[in-house]
């Protein structure tokens, strides 16, 4: 004090931000504290509060002396005043996929706010991966309990966790050259192709055998019981059948046919024999074929001898009948010796030339002469 002084005290007056948050356990919200009246005070809160691991809130809005979306604002000191930022809460939605190879059409993981409603599908039946092998829905599930429909509508009052499940399905293709089979289409992996085939196929005498079957790949097998046979599918397959020519039919066609020709030709010779008759009379000379020695008939037109009873000459053609000298019986005798004694009456009477009434009596003028029997 080397002299008297004054000393002035100055003051400014200073308002109070409150930041505070609803729900009241929000952390790290930053600005409260005093500022200088028509000062500019900033704040902030953070967009999202982590609760647990499925369960988190949401920053929506301010309320109080500022209102506002954004996470963070500025308001002008002129009073104490009161900031409140509001939260909603969220529960996680959780998708798995089985398999893994599944289109993902939604997020894995993904928030959505509480008594929310979220609709799942509907998810497509098939997703076709390549020509032989597709995926095929069977079901949403939700803790291990299954779910019917493609869709699934789901109210968010908690965490939820859902499996989008399919089953891989392979093409198995049964081919073959004849006949017909039956087992080609779609199936589950693992479950097993029931394939079925007549033994035997074609029309006789042009057959054919199962021989085997060619599986591709060939780690697959077929294994046979009642009257079909099956495979574990566990990868797309093409089985083809394999056919022996079954040579049998036509051997034996060909057996067939050789005895029915010969059949045949044995007919015609015992027909020819007269073995066989049909329309014919069956007569039987006694006695020798030829005419008796030193009976004989000269050729009118040529001059030749012949036994008596020929019906032609032998050396010119001309008929018998023509020839002076040769009687009825003779001609009629004669005629049935050279037919084996087999006649009919209607062609032998056109032949000789006589009426078939005169032709019946002349037969039976020889039976009493003892020539015919």
């Amino acid at each position: 004090m080397d002299g008297p002084k004054n000393a002035t005290a100055n003051w400014k007056t200073q308002f109070l931000l409150t930041i505070r948050s609803d729900p009241q356990n929000v952390s790290n919200l930053v600005g409260s504290g005093w500022y200088d009246a028509g000062s500019q005070a900033h704040f902030s809160a953070p967009s999202i509060s982590p609760a647990n691991a499925n369960s988190r809130l949401r920053f929506d809005h301010w309320a109080g002396a500022y209102s506002g979306q954004s996470p963070s604002g500025t308001v002008t000191m002129d009073r104490p005043k009161v900031v409140e930022a509001h939260y909603l809460a969220q529960y996680l939605l959780t998708i798995h996929y089985e398999p893994a190879s599944i289109p993902h059409s939604y997020n894995e993981t993904s928030w959505h706010d509480a008594n929310t409603d979220v609709s799942l599908g509907p998810v497509p039946p098939l997703y076709e991966l390549s020509s032989v092998e597709r995926l095929r829905f069977v079901s949403w599930l939700e803790n291990g309990n299954q779910l019917s429909g493609a869709s699934v509508e789901v109210h968010m009052s908690e965490p939820h966790e859902f499996t989008l499940s399919y089953v891989t399905q392979y093409y198995v293709e049964v081919r073959t050259s004849f006949g017909t089979a039956s087992g080609s289409g779609w199936y589950d992996k693992g479950s097993t192709a029931q394939i079925t085939i007549a033994a035997t196929t074609g029309y006789w005498p042009v057959t054919y055998t199962l021989s085997g079957w060619r599986v591709t790949p060939s780690t697959g097998s077929l294994v046979y019981e009642n009257g079909s046979w099956t495979l574990t599918v566990d990868r797309p397959y093409v089985v083809e059948a394999l056919w022996n020519f079954d040579i049998i039919p036509i051997i034996t066609l060909v057996v067939a046919s050789i005895f029915a020709v010969v059949a045949v030709v044995s007919i015609a010779v015992a027909y020819r024999r007269g073995m066989l008759t049909r329309g014919q009379s069956r007569l039987r000379p006694r006695g020798p074929k030829e005419a008796p020695r030193g009976k004989t008939l000269i050729c009118s037109s040529c001059g030749n001898r012949m036994a008596k009873g020929a019906t032609f000459c032998e050396k010119c053609g001309t008929p018998v009948a023509t020839i002076p000298g040769a009687t009825v019986e003779d001609r009629v005798y004669d005629y049935i010796v050279r037919h084996d004694g087999v006649i009919s009456m209607s062609k032998a009477s056109q032949d000789l030339g006589i009426p078939v009434e005169q032709l019946k009596q002349t037969t039976e003028s020889l039976k009493k002469k003892g020539r015919l029997a």
